[in-house]
């Protein structure tokens, strides 16, 4: 399960929560990125978004660019990463899966149009709490 939230305490960061199977989802959606010959590439994956009193079913979609960017719409968010990005995301998903911990939270900042700041995107081990809000 892969869960995410903007906020709560600013619009300019993202918590992404995972379980084990969704860390190694994602691991694989990356893999397939960071080992593919096309620059278009680009993996989508099957999360939960919280919002403030309910969950909703979303994507996340993951892309390969020069620059690290970030395109929320209601029903998604894109990532769209560097390939050091992409590089240091595998390296975070492989340590979590062999520690069950995210140490330090801190993934990377995407510049999001029309924002004033970059966004902050942090990744986290999915707790009970949240794992029972998002419907899991």
């Amino acid at each position: 399960m892969i869960v995410y939230r903007f906020g709560p305490h600013s619009a300019d960061e993202l918590t992404v929560w995972f379980d084990m199977a969704g860390a190694e989802t994602m691991l694989c959606a990356l893999n397939a990125l960071a080992t593919s010959e096309q620059d278009e590439t680009s993996e989508e994956l099957h999360a939960t978004r919280l919002l403030e009193a309910s969950a909703a079913p979303a994507r996340i979609v993951l892309a390969r660019s020069a620059q690290d960017a970030m395109v929320k719409s209601d029903a998604a968010v894109r990532l769209s990463m560097a390939d050091e990005t992409v590089d240091y995301a595998v390296i975070k998903l492989r340590d979590f899966l062999g520690s069950r911990d995210f140490s330090p939270a801190e993934f990377a900042a995407f510049v999001r149009e029309g924002r004033k700041y970059d966004t902050q995107v942090y990744f986290c081990r999915l707790d009970e709490q949240t794992a029972l809000r998002a419907g899991g």
